[in-house]
């Protein structure tokens, strides 16, 4: 009885408690959709990925309610400057879309999230990004991570598609922990399991 109360309070501070930083930057909370700080932070969503990159609206309504995800605002002296969507998983945070808006890039929100995060998880941190060399975005996200500490991990993966769009290769970069093969068969299994709810299919070409 003790223990379950011990997790639910911990779920509910994951959700409900804002992360505050020390530079006037912080994460709202857990976002409630048709709030007026969700509709600007979903603008920023949907303008940052792409159609197969993201979530429908219909998607991100089912899974808002999955307590192990919290989609947040990145605020900044009450403006809101960009979407954070993470997951808190078994082992390691997974961020599965970060962005700031695109009229706010020069401000250096970006790193000032990131390390706002990882000042405030006490595991490893996950996110994947499309194969270095791919193009110029894909070269700038990793060299983005590569410069807050983050190891790129040269071995392709396969995560499950969103609904109704085709898979498409990826790689991972963690924080905070090196990823072996067997290190990247178990976050992939983890991310099937708790966030897809489904096998994942991992494919292994050749390093980037």
């Amino acid at each position: 009885m003790g223990v379950d109360a011990s997790v639910d309070f911990g779920r509910l501070a994951f959700k409900a408690l804002p992360v505050c930083g020390n530079e006037g930057l912080w994460f709202s909370a857990h976002l409630v959709e048709h709030d007026e700080v969700f509709e600007q932070a979903w603008t920023i969503y949907a303008e940052a990925f792409s159609g197969l990159e993201r979530r429908t609206r219909r998607e991100q309504r089912q899974v808002m309610r999955h307590p192990l995800y919290r989609f947040s605002a990145v605020m900044h002296e009450g403006s809101v400057v960009g979407v954070l969507a993470w997951w808190e998983l078994s082992g390691f945070c997974f961020v599965e879309h970060f962005a700031i808006s695109s009229g706010q890039r020069s401000g250096g929100f970006g790193r000032q999230a990131i390390a706002l995060l990882q000042s405030r998880v006490a595991c490893p941190i996950v996110v994947d990004v499309e194969p270095f060399g791919t193009d110029h975005d894909a070269a700038r996200r990793v060299a983005f991570y590569s410069r807050l500490g983050f190891s790129y991990s040269g071995q392709s993966v396969t995560l499950p598609a969103y609904e109704g769009k085709p898979t498409s290769p990826s790689n991972l970069m963690v924080w905070g922990a090196s990823l072996d093969r067997a290190g990247r068969e178990r976050v992939l299994e983890t991310i099937g399991r708790e966030v897809y709810d489904q096998c994942v299919a991992v494919s292994y070409p050749s390093a980037v």
